[in-house]
């Protein structure tokens, strides 16, 4: 409840007062809070803090916390949702990226490349987060904080690969130093890959065996970029990974959307 926003808490008190036939004046009797902060709250123009909106819920004999947990709850079930919809955006894009990626080589390049090669770079960067992000509510659920910290390690690796790819864009980078330089992101974040593929295969028991295959692949393609050599084949990797790390967002809001 605390997470709730307004005008949505005020809005909610108003119902479990109404729900409960007090009035105003005799929830202001019940937990001694003053009969115009009730009303401003209700009308959504002030947060009360915690402490206070303890009182006023414990008034309506509605407990706290798990008011608190039901709405956290909500929000994972709508942040799961998002993440396997633009993950799917993601891998998509990515395999639009991937020609833009190649032909950022060519000669003789039109003057509108380097904006539709910025705008695409930004589009995977927003939708990646987003998905990512998807598996922190997964191991926040599944209480697994080594998923959380490398989905946001994977996050913050990301960020970093998808700016240097802008900024060399615009600079005067050689194509041999880009890709050399590539290939180095790939094994300084070769581990990272490998810790999210073993905090999803540790969480077989909950995801099933696609967490099971999906650790397994993610920790190839680490294991494929700690070579550099290999490298190319991690890519290729990743894209079965990809597709059942979606399948594993879309099961767990299909899961928390029916319980």
């Amino acid at each position: 409840m605390a997470t709730l926003k307004q005008p949505q808490l005020g809005q909610t008190i108003l119902a479990l007062r109404q729900e409960k036939n007090i009035t105003q004046e005799e929830l202001v009797d019940r937990c001694n809070v003053s009969v115009r902060t009730i009303q401003r709250i209700e009308a959504g123009e002030v947060t009360p803090r915690d402490s206070t909106l303890r009182i006023i819920l414990a008034s309506l004999d509605y407990d706290f916390d798990k008011a608190f947990h039901k709405v956290q709850f909500k929000q994972r079930i709508e942040i799961l949702n998002m993440a396997w919809i633009l993950g799917s955006i993601y891998f998509l894009a990515g395999i639009a990226e991937t020609l833009l990626d190649y032909y950022r080589f060519e000669p003789n390049l039109p003057v509108y490349f380097s904006w539709v090669y910025t705008c695409s770079k930004m589009i995977i960067l927003t939708t990646y987060i987003v998905f990512m992000y998807g598996f922190v509510e997964v191991g926040t659920h599944f209480k697994s904080s080594l998923l959380k910290i490398s989905a946001f390690l994977m996050i913050g690796s990301m960020s970093i690969m998808e700016i240097y790819d802008i900024i060399t864009l615009f600079s005067n980078f050689t194509d041999e130093e880009f890709l050399f330089v590539k290939g180095l992101e790939g094994v300084a974040f070769a581990g990272i890959d490998i810790a999210f593929g073993i905090a999803l295969f540790k969480l077989s028991k909950d995801l099933g065996d696609v967490g099971k295959i999906t650790g397994l692949l993610q920790i190839g393609a680490g294991l494929c970029f700690l070579t550099f050599i290999l490298g190319f084949i991690g890519l290729f990797i990743l894209l079965p990974a990809t597709i059942l790390e979606i399948i594993i967002l879309y099961k767990m809001y299909d899961r928390l959307k029916t319980e």
